[in-house]
């Protein structure tokens, strides 16, 4: 079987989309269960050198056009045409005349459940594009059985339409022995103290102004020492951090450290007392998994779809109660007994998601997408 990918996240900013892209098609050539597929995996602009591992079953193929739009109603199609591909995989948009099946991956619909976290600009793109694209394609694929709900119940998709195909942290995501995990976190970002650390992109959907408020309480309730480290870009609306932190006082224990390499990430989970993460609402939820893998003792909070990625691995606490929190924090804090027991819970709880699965589960809806089946 013949499978081209829309690898254009693969040249672009690291974002979810990019990391989604990066393990699935790392597994693709890596699997030993995959017969005699090939791949093209399709860019725009050309790819950097050693994103991928060398492998005979593998093309890159940089089709250049003038703009995204263009690439994906005419430059994108007429490749698959000329290659001769059985099925494509994309995230989020479809070609209009594509000549062969597509699947389609839609991590979540927080753009049409919440608008309000969302500019203006991105908003209208993308309530536009990804409905037609999800009735379009072949099958979608999303990151969770709740994500899923939400797009059977918003868009009336067919039940066997949309797959539920979980995903897992990277194999790099380990525990990093302590003191050389503190170490390196003291030489790249300068932290010396104990910390809680939230990573992810500084916007609304995050829920950081009551993180800053549950951290503030804890702080002045106890003698924790602890800074809370706030790891990622800073994206839409990322300003009410400040001012959360201003009004509250805890500037001066609070360090924002911007984009964060994806290689530093296993010694800041490693080194942190414990993850915070009170996000409003996410198709999966990467990072929290990533601090379970890392031995990290993990707090989420109860909105969709934390509970089920956390299991019984996460402390999972009420998404908009900052008292809980503030309680939390401080107890985890304060406690080496509760840092052990949700460091060995979230260890156990991530050796549950594997890409290998991941994969192995996409290959068969490519299967079933070029052969016009359904799924069970």
């Amino acid at each position: 079987m013949r499978i081209g990918i829309d690898g254009r996240a693969l040249t672009g900013r690291f974002t979810g989309d990019r990391t989604y892209w990066l393990n699935l098609t790392r597994d693709h050539i890596e699997a030993n269960d995959d017969g005699d597929n090939e791949y093209i995996i399709y860019t725009r602009l050309p790819m950097p050198a050693g994103a991928l591992p060398a492998s005979k079953r593998v093309t890159v193929r940089t089709i250049p056009a003038s703009n995204d739009r263009i690439w994906t109603l005419a430059t994108f199609p007429r490749a698959l045409r000329q290659d001769r591909i059985n099925v494509a995989h994309t995230q989020y948009s479809i070609p209009l005349r594509a000549p062969c099946p597509v699947v389609t991956t839609v991590h979540d619909i927080s753009f049409r459940l919440y608008p309000e976290w969302f500019p203006r600009k991105h908003r209208i793109l993308l309530n536009l594009s990804v409905p037609v694209a999800m009735r379009r394609a072949a099958r979608v694929i999303t990151d969770s059985m709740s994500s899923r709900r939400d797009i059977l119940r918003v868009y009336r998709l067919p039940i066997e339409h949309v797959e539920a195909i979980p995903l897992a942290a990277a194999p790099v995501y380990r525990p990093v022995e302590k003191a050389l995990a503190r170490a390196l976190v003291a030489e790249r970002l300068g932290i010396t103290e104990p910390y809680i650390v939230s990573v992810g992109v500084l916007q609304p959907r995050k829920n950081l102004p009551l993180l800053i408020e549950a951290f503030a309480r804890a702080i002045q309730a106890t003698d924790m020492p602890h800074r809370l480290v706030l790891a990622g870009k800073r994206g839409w609306a990322y300003d009410e951090i400040v001012v959360q932190a201003a009004r509250l006082r805890v500037g001066e224990r609070l360090t924002l450290t911007d984009y964060v390499e994806d290689a530093d990430l296993p010694a800041i989970y490693s080194a942190a007392d414990m993850m915070a993460f009170p996000s409003l609402y996410e198709g999966f939820g990467l990072p929290p998994l990533e601090a379970m893998a890392c031995g990290a003792p993990t707090l989420v909070s109860d909105a969709p779809a934390m509970p089920e990625v956390a299991g019984n691995g996460a402390l999972v606490l009420p998404v908009m109660d900052a008292t809980a929190w503030s309680d939390a924090l401080a107890l985890v804090a304060q406690s080496s007994g509760e840092q052990a027991r949700w460091s060995a819970a979230g260890l156990a709880r991530s050796r549950a998601f594997s890409w290998a699965a991941t994969g192995a589960h996409t290959r068969r809806v490519y299967a079933e997408a070029a052969a016009g089946a359904i799924g069970d």
